[in-house]
């Protein structure tokens, strides 16, 4: 995180001081590039800092594919997908799980595919990603608000002490007071055009979820975890 820190946020100011035509980066179909150019002034230069951005993109999303590949795979060997036995299969050849990593690429250009039929509603699934992910880190928080951390978290050599409570109690609200302000239409009056569907998808989300929940949840076996090997991992 420090790395990321200390080299992000000074290309970020760079950046921020040197856009002189805000209106032109609003506008430009591709505002990224259009970034670069103003900062540069030269073409060559802004082709070649695109180019770079775009490479590291298609680097990185190797790895994203194989952790949304694995993570499938944990969830339908717990039973928690439809179609479970066949995705949770680990190739003996490979000794990977090729059907699970399949079904995620699959199902992640389909994902970018919203973009060409939509671009409202595809930004707004993505402006949307940073609020399921604040959700799914404020549910166990609030869990461990209402039960006490005493009751659910195992021992640890990393303790917040009397810090941990408050951070268990105040991760739910902002999350819920950022949640409603990320949810506000972008400009008013609202139209069909202008409209924030993140709600929207929000709320389909959730519709997916219980109907998984009603029809695979009785087959649902959760995460098999040792608990007596993680103390004792913890205690070393």
């Amino acid at each position: 995180m420090a790395i990321g820190f200390s080299t992000a946020f000074p290309l970020f100011l760079a950046l921020m001081f040197s856009v002189t035509d805000l209106d032109a980066v609003l506008d430009s179909s591709l505002p990224s590039m259009e970034v670069f150019y103003q900062v540069t002034q030269s073409r060559g230069l802004a082709t070649f800092m695109m180019t770079w951005v775009l490479l590291t993109y298609y680097t990185a999303i190797m790895g994203q594919w194989v952790t949304a590949g694995r993570m499938t795979w944990a969830f339908a060997r717990d039973r928690g997908v439809p179609f479970s036995e066949f995705f949770s299969h680990v190739s003996a050849s490979q000794n990977f799980p090729v059907r699970a990593t399949v079904l995620s690429v699959c199902f992640c250009c389909l994902y970018g595919l919203l973009y060409l039929a939509s671009t409202t509603a595809f930004n707004s699934i993505v402006t949307g990603a940073v609020l399921y992910l604040n959700i799914t880190y404020a549910v166990p928080q609030g869990i461990l608000a209402v039960r006490g951390r005493k009751n659910c978290l195992p021992v640890r050599p990393f303790n917040l002490g009397f810090i941990g409570p408050v951070c268990n109690i105040l991760a739910p609200l902002l999350v819920t007071v950022i949640g409603t302000f990320i949810c506000f239409p972008p400009e008013l009056p609202v139209t069909v055009d202008n409209m924030n569907y993140t709600p929207v998808i929000l709320v389909g989300l959730f519709l997916v979820i219980l109907g998984l929940w009603y029809s695979r949840g009785h087959q649902f076996t959760g995460p098999k975890i040792n608990w007596e090997l993680l103390d004792l991992t913890s205690c070393k």
